[in-house]
């Protein structure tokens, strides 16, 4: 028999990774809060468009208010695709319906296994890192890829366990989800974790108080371009004065980040060509999933990437001004405060 797999928030990441388990056969439930978004998935199916082609594919979708149903059909998988935000509740509807042996897995932005833990326990926690996977939920029942697969040339699936061995578990997971995109076993999950927050970082936040989209850091050569190293700079240091292994971002080893960042000239020419590399393989540019949300209306996820970033510079000693700053604009356009506005980093240093 194959695992019940349950994927709590079926928005952009949640939504591609389970029609696409849904495509290859397995048991899997996508669960959203949206109802609207529900309601195209059951009349007309999931829609899965851009780099991997374009599918029309039947889900099992349901409302939050069909979750007690899980008692007739206990889950195996619990897949965590929600706002960091929305870990601890989402955890808690979830973990009463986990069958024996049943585990949560974050599959988020951020770091939330320590959260999903609180709930269930270390001992039904694990981590999935969904690295540069760049989808989109382009309108309710509509999800797009617009970054190109790993297949054999990167990995995409990160999955973890929090004390860094393999097991049984991870490897199933890992196999499962391997159906979506490549997919392997991790024992550097904290590593990766950080590798993924530092990478989102460099645009999360700039892209959310400005208003525009990743070729204003990647691509030009102004402001944004400057905070952008100098950001995944600070994020790097913050990494490694946890004890953190960290791996490439955007294809570009931490090492050239963190000497761009400090002025080498060399390592900044490094970063630079490595971001136009970088920029060939999506289709189309992207406002990230804070950029998003801040246009949409939405509260933002800023307190989870940049504002990490910046608590565990307050906690390690190590200056992250840019991380801070950068918060603390978004959580104004958050509350109403500002809109987003190229004007708005003006008074970053930089």
């Amino acid at each position: 028999m194959g695992k019940h797999v349950v994927i709590v928030g079926a928005g952009a990441v949640g939504g591609y990774v389970g029609g696409h388990l849904a495509r290859a056969g397995e048991d899997v439930a996508l669960v959203d809060p949206w109802p609207v978004h529900v309601n195209a998935m059951r009349e007309r199916g999931l829609r899965l468009t851009g780099t991997q082609g374009e599918h029309v594919v039947r889900v099992n979708a349901m409302h939050l208010t069909e979750v007690q149903g899980f008692a007739r059909k206990p889950i195996d998988i619990a897949i965590i695709c929600t706002k960091s935000f929305d870990t601890e509740w989402a955890t808690a509807m979830i973990a009463q319906y986990l069958a024996p042996g049943g585990y949560v897995v974050s599959m988020q932005n951020s770091i939330n296994e320590e959260r999903i833990a609180r709930v269930v326990g270390w001992d039904r926690t694990l981590g999935c890192i969904a690295s540069t996977i760049s989808v989109n939920l382009v309108e309710p029942g509509h999800i797009m890829r617009f970054q190109e697969p790993g297949g054999g040339k990167r990995t995409v699936f990160y999955v973890g366990e929090v004390h860094g061995r393999t097991t049984a578990r991870a490897s199933e997971l890992a196999r499962i989800l391997s159906a979506v995109d490549n997919a392997k076993v991790t024992t550097n999950l904290w590593g990766e974790r950080w590798t993924k927050l530092a990478t989102n970082a460099i645009t999360h936040g700039l892209l959310g108080a400005t208003g525009l989209d990743n070729r204003a850091i990647y691509v030009e050569r102004g402001k944004l371009h400057r905070l952008g190293v100098r950001l995944a700079a600070e994020a790097v240091a913050v990494g490694r004065a946890q004890g953190f292994e960290l791996g490439a971002m955007l294809g570009i080893e931490p090492d050239a980040w963190l000497a761009a960042g400090n002025g080498d000239e060399a390592a900044l020419k490094r970063v630079q060509d490595g971001l136009l590399a970088w920029m060939e393989t999506l289709v189309r540019p992207s406002h990230s999933s804070v950029g998003r949300d801040v246009m949409r209306g939405r509260r933002s996820e800023i307190e989870y990437t940049n504002g990490l970033v910046a608590a565990k510079a307050r906690e390690t000693g190590v200056p992250a001004p840019t991380h801070a700053a950068v918060t603390e604009l978004v959580q104004r356009i958050d509350r109403g405060e500002l809109w987003p506005d190229p004007a708005n980093i003006e008074g970053i240093p930089g």
